[in-house]
């Protein structure tokens, strides 16, 4: 239980996600949709062109928000966020036009937290506003994602690699 004590004082910085697929307010969201099953997502941060995260949009918001699309056609353009700057700019390929936009639907306060922030302070964040991800900012600009599957692989102890089968 010692490592796990001290991991709970680890900054997430130092476990972070800050090679993050970000969405941008007119992406579409069939390009959204997309997005996540082709990179095995369950959400992504919404960045305005300076990197400053505006919003999160998450598979729920794409199952429960469909009645508060409106019928504007995005873009299907997304970037790759690392520490603060867009370091790639892409599009998700061969995507049907769709009526709705991210800024449609996306959850307009995101949680966020600083790369100082303990694991422990991180966790009781998730926990009040019964979130799965936080984003990590710091002097405005997005700089990485924490999420609930990434505090797991930090407490669990480490495994025994697997075989090819999976046992």
């Amino acid at each position: 239980m010692q490592d796990a004590n001290l991991a709970l004082e680890q900054p997430v910085r130092s476990f972070m996600i800050n090679a993050v697929t970000a969405l941008t307010p007119q992406t579409s969201l069939a390009a959204a949709t997309k997005l996540f099953h082709e990179q095995r997502i369950t959400g992504a941060p919404v960045v305005d062109e300076g990197c400053r995260c505006v919003g999160v949009l998450s598979q729920t918001d794409l199952l429960v928000r469909a009645e508060q699309r409106s019928s504007a056609l995005g873009n299907s353009r997304y970037l790759l966020v690392l520490h603060g700057e867009p370091t790639l700019e892409d599009n998700v390929l061969d995507v049907p036009t769709s009526a709705g936009v991210v800024d449609d639907i996306m959850s307009r306060e995101p949680i966020a937290i600083t790369g100082d922030t303990t694991l422990r302070a991180a966790i009781e964040r998730m926990v009040h506003h019964g979130v799965h991800r936080l984003m990590v900012v710091d002097d405005g600009k997005l700089q990485g994602v924490v999420t609930s599957m990434d505090v797991l692989r930090m407490l669990a102890p480490p495994q025994p690699p697997r075989d090819v089968d999976g046992f």
